[in-house]
């Protein structure tokens, strides 16, 4: 396949400038189009873009930002006063769920002003900026049980505010022609910085949450404002005008209609934070219950809008049908990510044994053994892919096997431990780290592959909302798990989901794999 675009035709027009037609068959600025081409033949960066450096880096902060507040969030909020906020094992775990999907909801916003208002690099440094302040706030110590929880849930629903929606990902997606082989090198250099980040954070904020959990809020809000930074420095001399403006800006008639809107949205939902702060009336439950109906329909009318738009042309529409089985995929794997931040953490804590030598280690450290095998996996993969059978391994492929690996993990933790050894205490550490091997090296292709794809497919008026369509899937899945852990409020009775959806998701890979020719075909048709 090419590693640049082929030549556009070049067209007057009535002014006597030349325009050139883009592959989605759009006019546009002969001088933006070879600034693109410029863009996408550099190979300054190991091979790459430059431009893939910097938002590599951001991915690196980015890790660190959420690798240090997830290490330490659920334990936070489940300790009892004053290690942490007092609440029960299910009120955790649905908190965590409810701004789970508050972020994928919210994440389609974040992409409609990327696309429409801001451009996707001011876009992720707003972003960066509102996330280093909600993890701020998170790590401001509570002088009472009261403000710890007001304090919490205001900094959660803020942290989970992505203004910068799918940017990241829509970026590195633009800097490649769609047959470029080199886009799925370029997601999997963003997977190994993420995963250097994993190596490195957890078992710090981690091992400090045993201080004091405000330690790890802190150290995320370092690396969110370092993100904003690394990408608004180097601006045009990395990205030229790309993402600098948005792709479809507003007029002014829409600019007055949507800041009412926005003006209205915010005020709407300032009422509600301060009703969920003063009023005693407001359960969690309740709270999962609305945002788990609010994420179904938001979702289908996300999806219906994209699906009926006029702007997507005949051939983007013919690929545009092979993100079905992938929001299929990701739906199921939004309810393994929803255990895996909730359940798993759960279970490390309360009953693997993580004593060693007489030293406690903190279970959040255990995100450390992730990074490091994720780390591996994203070197090996990287390596294999340039080789000759590497290149011949086709997304689509990628795709079924990954998944498949992340359903064999779980029957491999779940199998053994609480199936067939329902009465044991502590379970030997080694159960975790076969789930933690089998899962993050079988499992690695899945999430590079499923994005490429993604970005691959992504209608031209559309390239940062379909990437929010894809996150907005898994969101449905964390949607479902809102309404099971209203029923399953113990660990006892979430472990069986294990047993479930490792079930599930290798029956879905099978299915793929059947039908994998189908979909490249579709992927990779003009």
């Amino acid at each position: 396949m090419a590693d640049v675009p082929e030549r556009s035709a070049a067209q007057p027009d009535p002014a006597g400038s030349t325009t050139v037609v883009d592959e989605s068959g759009l006019m546009v600025d002969s001088k933006e189009e070879q600034e693109l081409n410029d863009l996408r033949k550099d190979r300054s960066f190991f091979g790459y873009p430059k431009g893939i450096g910097a938002l590599a880096t951001g991915n690196f902060f980015n890790s660190i930002c959420w690798a240090s507040y997830g290490a330490v969030l659920i334990y936070y909020l489940y300790k009892p006063w004053t290690q942490g906020l007092g609440f029960s094992q299910g009120e955790a775990a649905q908190l965590i769920a409810i701004v789970g999907a508050i972020n994928s909801m919210f994440g389609i916003i974040g992409s409609w002003l990327a696309d429409r208002v801001f451009g996707a690099r001011k876009a992720l440094v707003i972003g960066n900026i509102t996330k280093g302040l909600s993890c701020g706030l998170l790590a401001i110590p509570a002088l009472s049980i009261g403000q710890g929880r007001a304090f919490a849930l205001v900094g959660m629903i803020l942290m989970n505010l992505p203004i910068m929606g799918a940017s990241n990902a829509s970026l590195t997606g633009m800097l490649f022609h769609r047959k470029d082989n080199r886009r799925d090198g370029a997601f999997a250099i963003h997977a190994i910085a993420n995963n250097i980040a994993g190596f490195i954070t957890p078992i710090i904020s981690a091992q400090l949450g045993l201080i004091n959990y405000h330690y790890g809020f802190a150290i995320g809000a370092v690396a969110a404002f370092l993100y904003a930074a690394v990408i608004a420095l180097p601006g045009n001399r990395f990205f030229g005008s790309l993402g600098s403006k948005p792709s479809r800006p507003l007029n002014k008639e829409e600019q007055k209609r949507y800041g009412l809107i926005a003006i209205g949205a915010l005020a709407v939902i300032g009422l509600f934070i301060a009703v969920l702060l003063l009023s005693h009336k407001v359960s969690i439950g309740s709270l999962a219950t609305a945002v788990s109906s609010c994420t179904f329909l938001v979702a289908i009318v996300f999806f219906a809008v994209i699906w009926r738009s006029k702007r997507i042309g005949r051939g983007e529409r013919h690929r545009l049908n092979a993100i079905i089985p992938i929001v299929i995929m990701q739906i199921v794997i939004g309810v393994d990510y929803a255990m895996q931040g909730t359940t798993l953490l759960m279970f490390l804590d309360q009953r693997i044994n993580r004593k060693f030598g007489g030293i406690e280690i903190a279970p959040g450290s255990f995100n450390t053994v992730v990074g490091i095998i994720s780390l591996l996996s994203g070197l090996f993969y990287s390596w294999f892919w340039l080789t000759a059978p590497g290149k011949k391994w086709k997304s689509t492929n990628r795709l079924w096997f990954g998944f498949a690996f992340s359903g064999i993990s779980n029957l491999l933790l779940i199998v053994p431990t609480v199936v067939l050894n329902p009465q044991t205490d502590k379970y030997s550490v080694i159960w975790l780290l076969i789930y933690y091997l089998v899962g993050n090296f079988g499992g690695f292709p899945y999430g590079v592959a499923a994005n490429s794809i993604v970005a691959a497919i992504a209608p031209k008026s559309y390239e940062t909302q379909m990437q929010t369509a894809f996150t907005l899937s898994a969101a449905i899945g964390t949607a479902i798990m809102l309404v099971v852990y209203g029923k399953l409020t113990t660990l006892t009775q979430q472990l069986p989901l294990f047993l479930i959806i490792g079930t599930l998701e290798v029956a879905v890979a099978l299915v793929i794999m059947i039908f994998r020719n189908q979909i490249e075909s579709r992927v990779m048709s003009d």
